[in-house]
């Protein structure tokens, strides 16, 4: 993707909206643009969390759990972030490409860093992990 379309997609995600300007310039610098192709996985369950979280940019991806597709991801948003809040530091889903490609923004961050200048960052995706595990624990009744 172009430059202006990745920054815009970020400037424009409502899951950032809680950082300063300064604080979103850092993370957008450290921001990777990956593209992947169909069938290839982002994030595998139960993988160790390597601190890192996406942004999606395009294409479509299948958010599965033991096998199982969940739901789609085909819009911006962040994802990836539940494993910075699950006990075993793991990966609760794993997220494959379902359209012929997708791009993403890898975002990395330790955990000290959620907890110091990207605190409010910490606490808006928190809340957005508990409301998408909520909504997906109700999905599978």
């Amino acid at each position: 993707m172009e430059y202006n379309q990745v920054k815009q997609s970020f400037m424009e995600c409502d899951d950032l909206a809680v950082l300063d300007d300064a604080s979103k310039a850092v993370l957008f610098w450290r921001g990777i643009e990956k593209t992947f192709r169909a069938g290839d996985l982002i994030y595998t369950e139960g993988a160790k969390l390597d601190n890192t979280f996406c942004l999606w940019l395009s294409g479509d991806l299948v958010v599965e759990e033991a096998g199982k597709a969940l739901g789609q991801i085909s819009s911006p948003r962040i994802f990836g972030e539940m494993a910075f809040f699950s006990q075993s530091q793991s990966r609760l889903a794993t997220i494959r490409v379902a359209s012929p490609q997708a791009a993403v923004l890898e975002l990395r961050l330790n955990p000290e860093e959620l907890s110091g200048q990207f605190s409010g960052l910490r606490k808006n995706l928190g809340v957005k992990a508990w409301e998408r595990f909520v909504s997906g624990s109700q999905d599978r009744r």
